[in-house]
């Protein structure tokens, strides 16, 4: 008896929005279809998949810009004419740039971060939405005639690419997610078609038997990902994905190469110390949680919003509600079991790693933008609405001190006692438990008797009244000390303000130690 069809079986047009509709078993039936169109000699025999040839084929043309400040979006197609965000780092904004329909965008610094694979990945994506949603956006433009909108094209997301929308939901937005849900699912299939990417990786494991040499799932991923010039990622998945499983998990280290796929815990808390160092080894992590405006809270990097975080104590705290739901709005660093192989490297292209031993137990945090819960938050925006609660930082005082610092009657201790008073550090008691200095230096601020200041002293109260880092450099102007953008300690002083804002000093403190660094603080007297 044949098996009841399902909505995972379905491989149809709706007929109202010209928006294919491809259930979970026929993605294969898709990716032969796309390529009995463009490429037919790929499903005869195993191939890298001309790429470039086939775009240039489609009558697609390719250009290269930044389309994100994190590196989020790797690119786009123009279905329809129209206008799209092009990003500028040099001065960190954005702006609209108007481009024909059969334009593919690409960040060319994908490439250069993650590897030839994710260009080809990224270009042959865009091709399927040119296939396939076409129709979909012109059927869209003449419902939306009255109104003139202008389409702005389904951008390919790192973070999307294993997210699943909810099913049921009828909605344009949700539509197009699974649209784009289709083409990341239908990529691989078009780069590694199911049979003949089988046929080769059951002749090279009948090679490495023939010359009785020990069969490794590593060196299989490995081979299979230089033939078809893929992603090993997107290698190991297409294995499990065209029934392979049973074979390679008989492999000796299969459990290792397999771990970060079969074995992770995502959303692990860790410390401060160690959100440092993973933030000051890897610039695509710097980028996200520059980019997307996060904050480092309870263990988590934390979207910053008020819906999100809270105050508790005069501290930052993870709302009730959202510890329950971290995938809303925390970043996913994970945690394996760590087992080093021949291209464990090569696995983690494009990662932000941090190795944690714990005896004989060796474990890897490890954080990739493809693991990432894409937002429907506007980042910018929230992270201002939101910028007081980091640091005690506001446009009127700034004004004023600025005014202080300019001011020669005015001394650095002027400076320090106006934003002391703006916090309420009365009492002596105060000013010690924020910035670990001796009672004493209270006193000797307030009279205007400590404007020679150590480098160390001036840091630990700039940290202690949780001054930004333009703040605190114009502060530090105030005095004659200098910072050393490019010598520790200074170096790690302004990383640390830079990444983690609004940190309070033994947290400070903590990353300095771990750095093994000299700690802010002082209980002698200057």
């Amino acid at each position: 008896m044949n098996s009841k069809t399902t909505t995972s079986d379905i491989f149809d047009i709706n007929r109202k929005t010209g928006a294919l509709v491809l259930g979970k078993n026929r993605l294969d039936d898709y990716a032969t279809k796309f390529l009995n169109k463009h490429f037919k000699q790929a499903l005869i025999e195993p191939m890298a998949l001309p790429v470039e040839e086939m775009i240039d084929a489609m009558g697609l043309t390719v250009g290269q810009v930044s389309l994100s400040r994190n590196l989020d979006i790797f690119g786009c197609c123009l279905l329809l004419d129209g206008h799209v965000e092009i990003y500028s780092s040099e001065d960190d904004s954005t702006k609209s740039k108007y481009f024909e329909a059969g334009t593919i965008l690409i960040d060319p610094a994908s490439e250069e971060i993650y590897g030839v694979g994710s260009r080809r990945n990224t270009l042959v994506h865009e091709a399927v939405h040119w296939e396939k949603d076409k129709r979909y956006f012109e059927i869209l433009k003449i419902k939306n005639r009255i109104i003139d909108e202008d389409f702005t094209p389904i951008m390919c997301r790192q973070s999307q690419t294993f997210f699943e929308p909810p099913e049921g939901k009828k909605t344009k937005d949700n539509e197009i997610k699974w649209l784009e849900w289709q083409a990341h699912r239908i990529t691989p299939r078009i780069l590694m078609p199911k049979e003949s990417f089988k046929r080769k990786a059951l002749l090279l494991i009948q090679g490495y038997s023939s010359k009785s040499q020990r069969v490794s799932c590593d060196i299989l991923i490995e081979d299979l990902s230089e033939f078809f010039i893929t992603s090993r990622l997107s290698t190991k998945f297409r294995l499990l994905e065209v029934g392979l499983k049973e074979v390679i998990s008989k492999f000796y280290d299969y459990e290792s190469v397999y771990n970060e796929i079969n074995s992770t815990r995502d959303f692990t808390q860790i410390t401060i110390e160690e959100a440092f160092e993973m933030l000051d080894s890897n610039s695509t992590l710097q980028n996200w949680v520059r980019g997307g405006r996060y904050v480092f809270v309870d263990g988590y990097f934390v979207l910053a919003s008020s819906q999100f975080v809270t105050r508790k104590k005069g501290a930052l705290a993870l709302t009730s509600k959202d510890r329950k739901n971290l995938e809303k709005c925390v970043i996913n660093i994970r945690e394996q079991h760590f087992i080093s192989y021949a291209n464990t490297d090569k696995d983690f292209l494009g990662f932000a790693t941090l190795k944690k031993s714990e005896g004989i137990d060796c474990r890897l945090l490890t954080f990739h933008p493809k693991f990432q819960t894409p937002t429907d938050y506007e980042e910018d925006e929230v992270y201002q609405a939101f910028s007081d609660e980091l640091t005690e930082y506001n446009e009127e005082e700034e004004i004023e001190l600025v005014k202080m610092i300019g001011d020669p009657t005015k001394s650095l201790c002027d400076c320090l006692w106006f934003l002391m008073k703006n916090r309420n550090w009365n009492y002596p008691e105060v000013f010690n438990e924020k910035t670990d200095l001796h009672k004493n230096y209270h006193g000797k601020i307030k009279n205007i008797k400590l404007n020679n200041m150590s480098k160390e002293n001036l840091m630990a109260l700039c940290v202690g009244l949780k001054l930004c880092s333009r703040v605190t450099l114009q502060v530090f102007s105030k005095s004659d000390n200098k910072l050393d953008f490019y010598t520790d300690p200074d170096k790690t002083w302004v990383r640390i303000l830079d990444f983690t804002p609004g940190l309070n000093i033994q947290d400070f403190n903590g990353i300095l130690e771990k750095k093994s660094l000299k700690l802010l603080g002082s209980a002698i007297k200057e």
